[in-house]
């Protein structure tokens, strides 16, 4: 028997003694949680033996208290023994997958086994496998053989690492194993992106690389901002980060209800939606810029979405002016305009009015302005109106009283008619006239307000004032006041729109959101970030983008730095991620060429085919041409091929020729289902998703020919895992001359 075979016979002994723990917990656990539901159905029962009490039964009702209490008791201890039970079956099969022996400096060595869950002895207090979060565990993914340390909530653990070993598990059964004495290894990376791209985000537990690592375990910072090319896994490393603080500050009480996603649409959140499962956390709630404006505007103002303003863009021949309309809106030069614009309706524009109830002055408009100018606790505008509404409406309540008994008795002593119906009618008549004076200038109108920039040139021109503007501001200022209408806004002018109304009224929906992650940072503008710092006030964010993936603008690493200015943090980081891990060396090596070198990737040397561009002679070759290749692929095995096209005017094109010989679907930005098959979507909505093989069409000089267009050919190129192929009629994009 060679000295492997030993070692794997020893490890299988392990491994069978695990599982056979495994086994037993979760019999006895079975057991448990059947006891558990039967005591909890049976304290139903009895609760509700004695009826449902009156609300004068005393006794009853203190009876009643205790049983809830008593309940609540019954079901957290349910719900906790029945999570127990289905972690251990979730890691049943595999129970972990990594292990590394540690001496931790004047004790005698330990070998730690590294899983997606605890698995510990109560008795005996014996950790079998450690969860690949606990502070212990870094060193599996950090550390070579040698001095190596971990932070524990003690302090410092120094010692030494002298043996990392990774497992292939299946069915309880131990496949193989190897050492290495880096980090994760080559081949085991290598196996795991060789797979097949999923319907759904995979985990990445088994293969965290050591930068990874770090940015998932960060713990000291109020903004963690990484910069990643494509490829590099940010968003796996986000959904990770989210597990591991779930872990980290349970103690605290963080629950996945005190977590948000921020993500560019609805298809993004279900395709990453089966990974926290998978490391036994509940999902968090999920975002677009889109469902706050619907949350805080609910439906008086309707919003164009941002797929609906990139295709306009994308599409229209006045392209750059729309651009620069975009940009000048979210930028902070717009920001402060809009700061400008409050600071002058609040000291300005608000017109107050002398308060009269029945001829009877109840307070004038000086007096009112100065209570709403008090403001030492820096209320909004909106809460202080409402502060001076409230007071309003109370001195009216009581002016009602006595005029009901001066109006009643003037009346009665006239005779002929119906007196209380008389009062009534003239009390309502003074209220409505007191109420229609008090709203007047109590109620925010905060689109009236944003048409007023754009209408008034002199009012644009000083909240503009100090600013050095861009030439297009005055033809973008004409423009919006034509333009803009109440019933449906553009995306750019929702978010303005939103901006005021948060700054304005204050209104807080979700204070109960403690850690915030924003995917795809790069298509954000300064706008955005402070629309976001005024939601998630006093947050914790994780931003990941990637500035070479723009798809209107063009960015460098400053951005961030404005991420900063704009969330204004008490201490933030910034880390790179530059190794990209999706896609094939040879379609790595490709897209690398369409960078303009800001940031460059270092590609994962893992070796397929060479990206093809085709060229043809007529539209209908070139969609023959595209039905082969897809056949070909599924042929090759590969489950999940991406048609990509620029825009969803030529998606609609395409679809309509290809899906009478295909089985496509075209995707959505509201999509609640990612299956796989052949997808064709604009490159817009490609982002953050990765295929087997994809194919971009019309990669021609017509399409794409503007500086912008070169980062919508990178998007496209880099969803590819395995197979990557171009297609075009008349003369290749220059940016495809490589």
């Amino acid at each position: 028997m060679s000295d492997y075979e030993v070692v794997l016979k020893a490890e299988q002994v392990y491994l069978d003694k695990v599982t056979e723990f495994l086994n037993e917990q979760i019999s006895l656990g079975g057991d448990a949680v059947d006891e558990q539901k039967r005591n909890l159905i049976a304290l139903r029962r009895e609760m509700w033996a004695g009826g449902v009490p009156a609300v004068d039964d005393y006794d009853r009702n203190i009876e009643l208290t205790q049983y809830h209490t008593m309940e609540r008791i019954e079901t957290s201890q349910y719900e906790h023994k029945l999570g127990k039970l289905e972690k251990y079956k979730r890691v049943l099969d595999k129970p972990y997958f990594g292990r590394f022996d540690f001496t931790e400096e004047g004790e005698s060595t330990e070998a730690v086994y590294i899983g997606y869950q605890n698995v510990m002895n109560d008795d005996t207090y014996e950790v079998m496998v450690y969860d690949w979060r606990a502070p212990i565990a870094s060193m599996f993914y950090r550390n070579e053989l040698g001095p190596a340390s971990y932070e524990a909530p003690c302090g410092e653990i120094r010692g030494e690492v002298s043996l990392k070993r990774q497992y292939e598990i299946e069915k309880g059964k131990l496949d193989y194993f190897f050492d290495c004495s880096l980090t994760i290894t080559d081949d085991m990376l290598k196996e795991a992106l060789g797979n097949n791209a999923s319907t759904y985000m995979k985990n990445i537990v088994e293969t965290i690389q050591k930068e990874q690592d770090i940015i998932i375990r960060n713990k000291g910072n109020d903004v963690l901002i990484v910069q990643g090319v494509a490829g590099s896994g940010k968003t796996s490393i986000a959904m990770h980060r989210i597990a591991f603080l779930l872990y980290e500050r349970m103690a605290e009480g963080l629950t996945s209800d005190n977590i948000m996603i921020i993500s560019p649409n609805h298809l993004f959140g279900e395709y990453v939606s089966t990974v926290l499962p998978e490391l036994g956390e509940d999902n968090v709630k999920y975002s677009t810029m889109e469902d706050f404006f619907e949350a805080y505007f609910k439906n008086s103002i309707r919003m164009r979405s941002r797929s609906s303003q990139l295709e306009y863009m994308i599409t229209n021949k006045n392209r750059k002016a729309i651009r620069n309309t975009i940009r000048f809106k979210g930028s902070s030069q717009f920001v402060h305009m809009l700061d400008c614009l409050i600071d002058i309706y609040e000291k300005e524009l608000i017109q107050f009015k002398d308060v009269y109830y029945a001829e009877e002055l109840i307070a004038d408009a000086k007096s009112l302005k100065k209570n709403f100018l008090d403001n030492p606790i820096n209320m909004a505008v909106g809460r202080r109106l409402d502060r001076i509404q409230n007071m309003l409406e109370k001195k009216l309540r009581e002016l009602e009283k006595a005029k009901r008994k001066e109006l009643f008795k003037m009346l009665k002593g006239e005779g002929g008619y119906d007196v209380d119906e008389k009062v009534n009618e003239k009390l309502n008549s003074y209220r409505d006239q007191t109420l229609g004076t008090i709203r007047s200038f109590t109620k925010v109108n905060c689109f009236r307000l944003y048409e007023k920039l754009f209408k008034d040139e002199s009012l644009f021109n000083r909240a503009a004032s100090g600013l050095n503007l861009p030439k297009s501001s005055d033809s973008i200022r004409t423009f919006t006041a034509k333009s803009l209408r109440a019933d449906l806004v553009t995306y750019e002018d929702g978010m303005a729109l939103l901006y005021l109304k948060l700054k304005l009224e204050g209104e807080r929906l979700y204070p109960q959101i403690k850690q915030v992650l924003i995917d795809e940072a790069q298509d954000y503008y300064p706008l955005q970030y402070k629309v976001l710092g005024e939601i998630f006030k006093g947050t914790q964010y994780t931003i990941l983008g990637d500035i070479g993936q723009t798809i209107e603008k063009s960015e460098t690493e400053d951005l961030y730095d404005e991420v900063i200015r704009c969330l204004e943090p008490k201490n933030a980081l910034k880390l790179s991620l530059t190794k990209s891990y999706r896609s094939s060396y040879e379609i790595s090596l490709f897209t690398s060429k369409l960078r303009d070198g800001e940031v460059g990737a270092i590609a994962f040397e893992r070796h397929e085919e060479v990206p093809v561009i085709a060229e043809h002679e007529n539209e209908a070759q070139e969609l023959e041409w595209i039905e082969d290749r897809v056949k070909t692929y599924q042929k090759e095995g590969y489950e999940t091929i991406a048609i990509i096209c620029k825009s969803q005017k030529q998606v609609n094109h395409v679809y309509s020729k290809l899906s009478r010989k295909l089985d496509i679907h075209q995707l959505n930005p509201e999509e609640e289902g990612y299956q796989k098959g052949i997808h064709i979507m604009p490159v817009y909505m490609a982002k953050g998703l990765e295929y087997d093989a994809v194919i971009v069409y019309e990669v021609n000089e017509v399409n794409y020919d503007e500086p912008e267009d070169k980062q919508l050919l990178y998007i496209a190129c880099t969803r590819a895992l395995h197979r990557l192929a171009l297609c075009h009629t008349g003369e290749v994009s220059h940016f495809l001359k490589i």
